[in-house]
């Protein structure tokens, strides 16, 4: 689903998925795996949002910072994803999310990220999976 990788004191992820929406969501995955784990994440919340972008690198950069505001501005931290991605004039990205308020009496945290970076960033489609890569600052 989804791999870290090292890079000076920030942290890289690679998400993997049969489609570019599932890939989207593995990524989203990591990230919140990154901050709590995610498999401890119960599904109280639900929350829907979309996002809209000129590019695809665009797209996944402004995704996952949507989830850090939701994070950092209403305590959410999220496990499950549906995602869909249409293309017309830009491409536009519908989340339902779920998880849980977050707080650390109930998720024990284990880093604090930042933001997203462009750095490094890749969306590649193979022959049977899509590929996403991104860096978070931590």
């Amino acid at each position: 689903m989804y791999n870290y990788f090292e890079t000076t004191a920030d942290i890289g992820i690679i998400a993997f998925g049969k489609t570019l929406e599932e890939s989207f969501e593995n990524s989203a995955r990591g990230l919140s795996n990154i901050m709590v784990d995610i498999e401890s994440i119960k599904k109280i919340e639900k929350h829907s949002f979309k996002v809209i972008s000129e590019d695809l690198f665009g797209l996944l950069y402004d995704f996952l910072t949507e989830l850090l505001i939701l994070h950092d501005s209403e305590l959410l931290i999220f496990s499950e994803f549906n995602v869909k991605i249409e293309k017309n004039e830009c491409y536009e990205l519908s989340c339902v999310a779920f998880g849980d308020r977050y707080s650390k009496d109930k998720y024990e945290p284990k880093e604090e990220v930042k933001a997203i970076t462009y750095h490094r960033m890749e969306i590649i489609k193979n022959e049977n999976c899509w590929k996403t890569q991104f860096i978070v600052d931590l």
